[in-house]
């Protein structure tokens, strides 16, 4: 017997691809009883680098749904890893395209009696035919990251929470903020990530700062994350060391510098914060003293809610924390200093003769030889 009151067909895509693969076989397997695929499962798989490939894919897939299942009984066929059902290079080849619309075509006609079509695909546009035929033959279920950083980081957040709870494990908010900002939003990233703190942890379930440190793996977005902070905290030879596992690791190096040079617009609005006492004291998670936004003038006000395209004040208190205690290691003068250091090693990157490795190296030091007591990150006098 199986629980699920079938439709005839289910599509379920999204870039989250670990949320994608673990809907499709949670469907799989409330269709086809393990005891029952070999004879009522036929697995066609989707991911075609060619026009030729996607063309054959969907043929075998048609052929598979009108083909009856052994003595008559139900057979579901599963249209896997699909990518080209959206805006791809391979998608947009008519002959794929109008491959795609037969298929669509079929499911709005139906399929014979006890046939079941299951597509997980990476993207599937909502414009298209196929799209819309399965939406109103059957389900549709999609897993997508937000584009918006902020809405990614929410969604992150939750299934952090979800996860760490199926692992018996907890957080508090300052490490989960610290736990996603190193990891990233992937959702097959944070699962293993939170499967290896399981193990280092042991017995132990409560999930420390220095638990993050001595276990879980940077992503690349992450490293460069780790690059800004590395100068925020004025460590050179580690943020020089960073520069050149992200080069090495062929990043962009107009992105890197772009990446600089937000980090320093922040710290420059942090450190007229901590200047100006818009920064004060509150009680964070637990009742520990924390930084957050005070008060700010009408005019100030204005500009930080439409002049950045999140407002600093909506940042995360532990983010909040971070940042003001990076601004406190410089001056203001300082800052605007490397505000212009960077301004000219950007332009450099694109028109100087110079390889860009060294000119980022050039700014890195240039912005961060000269040492200097940090001001305490507070609010009180």
């Amino acid at each position: 017997m199986v629980s699920r009151m079938a439709v005839p067909v289910y599509l379920i895509s999204g870039d989250d691809e670990f949320l994608v693969a673990q809907k499709s076989k949670q469907v799989i397997d409330e269709l086809v009883p393990l005891e029952e695929r070999a004879l009522g499962l036929e697995t066609i798989e989707g991911k075609a680098d060619t026009v030729a490939e996607a063309v054959s894919a969907v043929a075998r897939c048609r052929e598979a749904v009108m083909t009856m299942g052994f003595f008559g009984g139900r057979k579901v066929t599963w249209f896997r890893d699909v990518n080209f059902l959206s805006d791809t290079v391979v998608g947009r080849s008519e002959s794929v395209k109008e491959a795609v619309a037969d298929l669509a075509a079929l499911i709005k006609e139906g399929f014979p009696e006890g046939q079941i079509l299951v597509v997980s695909a990476v993207k599937a546009d909502k414009r298209y035919a196929f799209y819309k035929a399965c939406k109103a033959a059957g389900e549709v279920h999609e897993f997508t990251v937000p584009d918006k950083a902020y809405l990614a980081e929410r969604q992150a957040g939750d299934v952090l929470g979800g996860v760490l709870e199926q692992a018996g494990l907890q957080m508090s908010r300052d490490v989960k903020a610290a736990f996603i900002e190193k990891v990233g939003f992937d959702t097959r990233r944070i699962v293993g990530e939170v499967d290896k703190l399981a193990v280092y942890l042991g017995k132990r379930k409560r999930v420390e700062s220095a638990d993050l440190e001595a276990v879980t793996s940077a992503s690349r977005g992450s490293l460069a994350w780790d690059l800004a902070d590395a100068f925020g905290k004025r460590q050179l030879p580690r943020a020089l060391g960073i520069l050149r596992q992200l080069l090495f690791q062929k990043e962009s190096p107009i992105g890197l510098i772009i990446g600089l040079e937000s980090r320093i617009r922040d710290l420059i609005v942090y450190r007229e914060a901590l200047d100006n006492r818009w920064l004060e004291e509150k009680r964070g998670y637990g009742g520990r003293p924390t930084l957050g936004w005070g008060d700010v003038p009408p005019e100030v006000d204005e500009m930080l809610s439409e002049g950045f395209a999140k407002d600093p004040r909506s940042t995360h208190p532990f983010r909040i924390g971070l940042l003001a205690q990076q601004a406190a290691n410089f001056s203001a003068s300082e800052l605007e200093e490397c505000r212009r250091a960077a301004t000219e090693a950007h332009v450099e990157l694109v028109s100087s003769a110079v390889p860009q490795p060294m000119i980022l190296e050039l700014l890195l030091i240039r912005m961060l030889s000269k040492q200097r007591k940090p001001v305490r990150a507070t609010s009180s006098g």
